[in-house]
């Protein structure tokens, strides 16, 4: 019973960031960066900088009671990591500073004026924002108005009316990890920041309906043999294994006994390739059409070098923006010429990888994927990343360095097209 609500506490709150993610998409970063987790270090619910950490008793409560709350909540513990509350350290009056926080990130969500965010009417929480005024007041310059006696009601009434999340779980970002996570979440602000600015122009969150003919696929600089070779199990495949045959006695057999020759070349041989391959292409708003089309020739290098996989093959060919758009299977070198000489590009809508990671495990559920080692999604890396590592191995390429590569996962491998080598996160 408890694991079972400590999934579907995980559940809540995965859907309530994909609700959230369809009104503030600049935030994407943010939201691929943290992840729901069960814990006992809290009654109710609250965040480490790493973690939201939740009492998954407190958070079914309360989602059936106001689901509201829970979207709001999770937009307030989101913020105070944002705005970097969460490692202020040596607060004269702690109390204070966390009042002054959740103060501050209510203020930015009221601003937003979302429907599905409303929460119940309080004269204490209107009044203070109306005292605030319009514009957005950082936590330090909140804090001064508490000291200063600014508002006219007692701490206790403002803690009561704006407070949401477990404050105490501050206090294990310090040290080592604390000043990673910060430096983390200090990255993530800029990120966010400059995101804000253009996304309206880059990229939505709609599910996108245009096509366009990819052109000419030209085969791209990459050697990628190197790299899947270490995704590639050992079989025997049917052809002359030339590299162990004895040329000694076979040409002996010829001279002597009149063309009988005393062996046989080996009509098989044991070969280290791949038989099954995922590769999934961002076809989303923030990758034009020319970056598409340098990912198609990527994957034609791939495909095109019969040496990665075995002849009995079957790579899975997925285009997806912020859900699956096309899906191909190439079961043969034929099958891939055939289909690269009239690739349709489909998507222009949002940037969620998620969907191909579900696509494939409905595949290995049904005994349709039954060997996969590894997964190559080639992407400008702006997007929702999975929260957890799959049964393969999975590498995000880029097509050059961007800084949106410190957006990828600590489980995956970040490959960039550009250089040689394979380069993992640290």
């Amino acid at each position: 019973m408890e694991r079972k609500q400590e999934e579907l506490g995980i559940h809540i709150l995965e859907n309530t960031r994909n609700e959230l993610y369809y009104h503030f998409p600049y935030l994407d970063g943010a939201f691929a960066c943290i992840s729901g987790k069960a814990s006992d270090q809290t009654r109710t619910i609250g965040t480490n900088g790493e973690d939201f950490l939740f009492s998954p008793e407190y958070l079914l409560e309360l989602y059936v009671k106001n689901p509201e709350a829970v979207r709001r909540g999770y937009l307030h513990m989101l913020l105070h990591c944002l705005y970097l509350h969460i490692f202020r350290e040596n607060q004269e009056d702690k109390r204070m500073w966390n009042l002054a926080c959740d103060i501050a990130v209510e203020q930015i969500i009221t601003r937003e004026k979302i429907h599905s965010l409303k929460i119940p009417e309080n004269e204490v929480r209107r009044k203070v924002l109306q005292r605030l005024g319009g514009q957005a007041d950082s936590a330090e310059k909140i804090c001064r108005k508490l000291k200063e006696e600014a508002f006219s009601f007692r701490l206790e009434e403002m803690e009561e009316a704006f407070h949401f999340d477990d404050h105490t779980l501050w206090d294990h970002c310090t040290g080592e990890q604390g000043k990673k996570t910060r430096e983390k979440w200090n990255r993530l602000l800029s990120y966010t920041a400059a995101n804000r600015q253009d996304h309206r122009k880059r990229r939505g969150t709609r599910q996108g309906n245009r096509q366009e003919a990819a052109g000419s696929v030209k085969s791209g600089k990459y050697d990628y043999k190197k790299f899947l070779r270490q995704f590639s199990v050992l079989r025997e495949e049917v052809e002359l294994d030339t590299e162990s045959f004895d040329y000694i006695f076979y040409n002996y057999g010829m001279e002597h006994y009149g063309n009988l020759p005393l062996i046989e070349p080996l009509e098989y041989k044991e070969v280290n390739r791949l038989e099954e391959l995922v590769i999934a292409i961002d076809t989303s708003g923030s990758c034009d059409g020319e970056t598409v089309r340098r990912f198609l020739g990527e994957t034609y290098s791939i495909l095109s070098e019969k040496e990665n996989f075995f002849h009995k093959m079957k790579v899975y060919l997925i285009q997806c923006d912020c859900c699956i758009q096309d899906v191909k299977v190439i079961h043969s070198e034929d099958e891939w010429k055939e289909y690269s000489r009239d690739i349709t590009i489909q998507g222009r809508g949002g940037t969620d990888f998620r969907p191909v990671f579900r696509y494939v495990k409905e595949q290995q559920e049904k005994k349709e994927i039954r060997r996969l080692k590894a997964l190559i999604y080639f992407t400008d890396g702006d997007g929702i990343y999975p929260g957890s590592k799959p049964d393969y191995e999975t590498a995000f390429v880029f097509l050059h360095k961007t800084e949106k590569m410190e957006l990828v996962p600590p489980w995956a491998i970040r490959l960039v097209a550009e250089q040689e080598g394979v380069r993992h996160r640290p």
